[in-house]
């Protein structure tokens, strides 16, 4: 799990967000992505916009990589 955090990390950065401002895009993320409806790449970046993040954050793998640790997060948590 430490590597998916790790290159979730990396991504936001090279897309120019500052270390300590990602923990809460993942949380904000994370929230929308926990409201149980389905939720699309562009459903989450709309949300994203809508709470001042910017413009387009998610892409594929990026997506990928914080619904993999949501999920991990959520069976934990049923543990």
């Amino acid at each position: 799990m430490e590597n998916r955090l790790d290159d979730l990390f990396l991504r936001f950065q090279t897309k120019g967000f500052m270390r300590i401002e990602i923990p809460g895009l993942i949380q904000d993320v994370f929230n929308i992505i926990g409201k149980g409806k389905y939720c699309t790449i562009t459903d989450t970046n709309i949300e994203l916009e809508d709470l001042g993040w910017g413009l387009e954050i998610m892409d594929n793998v990026t997506y990928d990589l914080i619904n993999s640790l949501f999920n991990k997060k959520w069976q934990t948590s049923l543990s």
